[in-house]
């Protein structure tokens, strides 16, 4: 026997070698599994020695535990890709709506169903953009009018009259004025980045709310009048 062929007592003891053999017969343990064992060892369940019984169990187990593991991913990727699906649906018929309130430039905006959600989710993010763009000089024009009547109410509460009128006069000018926000907003001197359909909604809301106010003020003062003529 050569030298090379010798085998020490240290490198018996070296913990490398040991590791090795017990990295291989890990693996070679890990890659079989107990239908495969049963075949290797050529009998049946019941003429299992009882070591022979207790390594086939474990590898059993083991192997239904994989199973097992993997049958609850598949669950849970289909139930994701299920919720998934329905998300995309709702996404693409929000997008189908939009297109149809608001046909001026979205209609160059291509959507389809088979589209993944994150598309659909951009391409609902451009459709807002533009459609808030395309009405933001009318929602600052609003903000703006909205601003002028609750100033001149606010000034008609404290008793000053020096600005009845002043929303009114401003509304009355809305032909001369939108155009002008309009070309602010173009050149980027009136953020509309924060104008939201729910803001705009909230803007307008509110001036009709003033407005209206405005309006049932008005009727209580005619009638004041009308029961001092009457008297």
């Amino acid at each position: 026997m050569s030298e090379e062929e010798i085998i020490s007592l240290d490198s018996l003891k070296n913990p490398e070698n040991i590791n090795d053999k017990k990295v291989s017969f890990e693996i070679e343990e890990t890659e079989e599994t107990h239908l495969e064992y049963k075949k290797r060892l050529n009998k049946k369940v019941s003429e299992f020695t009882d070591d022979e019984k207790s390594h086939y169990n474990k590898l059993a187990g083991r192997q239904k535990r994989k199973n097992d593991k993997e049958e609850e991913i598949t669950k849970k990727n289909e139930e994701e890709e299920k919720l998934n699906d329905e998300k995309k649906i709702n996404m693409y018929n929000q997008l189908f709506v939009l297109k149809q309130k608001f046909p001026d430039n979205t209609n160059e905006i291509h959507i389809d169903k088979d589209m993944s959600l994150k598309i659909l989710e951009e391409k609902k993010a451009l459709i807002l953009q533009i459609i808030t763009t395309k009405n933001s000089e009318s929602v600052v024009f609003e903000t703006l009018l909205l601003m002028a009547r609750s100033g001149e109410r606010g000034l008609n509460y404290f008793g000053v009259q020096a600005l009845d009128g002043y929303a009114e006069n401003v509304d009355n000018q809305r032909e001369d004025i939108i155009p002008i926000l309009k070309e602010m907003v173009d050149l980027g001197e009136i953020d509309t980045s924060m104008m939201t359909p729910q803001l705009r909604l909230m803007i307008v809301m509110s001036s009709v709310a003033v407005k209206t106010m405005e309006q049932n003020n008005d009727k209580k003062k005619n009638q004041i009048v009308v029961d001092n003529l009457d008297t």
